[in-house]
């Protein structure tokens, strides 16, 4: 497996995205979290969750990415954050994380708020997980279209994230990494997806030879569609 990243302030004033991946080719981790609160709360946020996420898969050498130890690292992760907080600085983040490996042939992946895993098979958009947000169940109502997603006057108004409450489920999923299939995960905050629609991840997927050039096309449309004042936007590409 091949991974590429990247994380960047944007338009401002502090960058409250974080991200990692690690891993020794056969098997490999991805964590995006987008950090809330302002002023840099949210950033310490964000990090929180990935050194939390790092730190606990590095010391439990026997993980297997059970429903259950998934279950424990957002709440250790969450923990972290309910204990940062401050009167003045409620402090919360989005996650969401990628487990795959090819010696099982499986992935599994965990997210919550509105940070976002694509799943591609051979070039083309199999899945993408389900936004917490006011505007994803807008749409899920039919109030208004997948595509008004992206720039609806609520986009910020996130329903589930790290920091909200003392304890809560993440929502799962998985698949099966096949042979013959090639697959590619795209994890990404909002500031990321939202300048950068399906069509072009799969138009730039199909014509790029490694994860690197797939980042960078997708980076080139997003610097040539985003506003001066635009959000951090971060991201991770997996491949197998």
């Amino acid at each position: 497996m091949e991974c590429a990243g990247y994380c960047n302030r944007g338009g401002r004033e502090y960058n409250e995205d974080a991200c990692k991946a690690w891993g020794n080719g056969k098997k490999l981790y991805a964590v995006v979290a987008d950090g809330l609160g302002g002023h840099g709360g949210g950033s310490l946020a964000s990090k929180a969750v990935i050194e939390t996420v790092q730190q606990q898969l590095y010391v439990d050498r026997e993980w297997k990415c059970s429903e259950q130890e998934m279950k424990e690292l957002v709440s250790r992760a969450n923990s972290k954050i309910l204990d940062m907080q401050t009167k003045e600085c409620k402090m919360k983040s989005t996650l969401v994380f990628l487990y795959a490996d090819e010696t099982t042939g499986q992935a599994k992946w965990m997210h919550i708020g509105d940070s976002r895993l694509y799943h591609f098979e051979n070039g083309r958009l199999a899945f993408c997980t389900f936004d917490h947000s006011v505007p994803r169940m807008l749409a899920h109502r039919g109030e208004i279209s997948i595509d008004e997603i992206r720039f609806h006057e609520d986009r910020n108004r996130v329903l589930r994230a790290l920091g909200c409450h003392p304890c809560f489920d993440p929502e799962m999923g998985s698949c099966r990494l096949r042979n013959k299939v090639t697959h590619a995960f795209l994890l990404c905050t909002d500031g990321f997806w939202e300048y950068v629609p399906e069509n072009i991840m799969e138009k730039t997927l199909q014509q790029s030879q490694s994860p690197e050039q797939w980042l960078k096309k997708m980076q080139k449309h997003l610097k040539n569609s985003v506003k001066s004042n635009h959000d951090n936007h971060s991201a991770v590409v997996v491949w197998s």
